[in-house]
């Protein structure tokens, strides 16, 4: 079964989409505002994802598998790390899980604060008092 993405394919509107690899400097500047490469699993559609949401969440990490933006963090101690990864980690990044699809990744980005409580059970809207 095909993994699900928060992006539907313009073509057939199929949500069953996954990313897809850079392809010249057109994608590659592309890439760096935000936008993604996608291909569609049902009709074979590759095309630029608009950033999910808004422009506002560019500056955010997202999952590099099914790029989603609800991530929790993973715990060394339980996840065995490759060398650069840790060395990503050693720079200053931030470990990141995603856990629809079960991928730990290491980003530069701070996670979307909508979501930074989600994992913990906090609540994501307090009451003004």
């Amino acid at each position: 079964m095909p993994r699900r993405s928060p992006i539907n394919c313009p073509l057939c509107q199929s949500p069953h989409v996954r990313p897809a690899r850079v392809r010249g400097f057109r994608e590659i500047l592309l890439k760096l505002l935000g936008y993604d490469c996608a291909r569609c699993l049902k009709c074979g559609q590759r095309f630029m994802a608009t950033p999910i949401g808004s422009l506002g969440n560019v500056t955010y990490a997202k999952c590099p598998r099914c790029l989603r933006l609800d991530l929790s963090v993973w715990d060394p101690r339980y996840y065995r790390a490759s060398f650069w990864t840790e060395l990503k980690v050693w720079f200053g990044g931030n470990r990141w899980r995603c856990e629809p699809c079960r991928t730990n990744f290491v980003s530069f980005r701070p996670r979307k604060r909508k979501y930074a409580g989600a994992a913990a059970g906090e609540d994501q809207n307090p009451l003004p008092i």
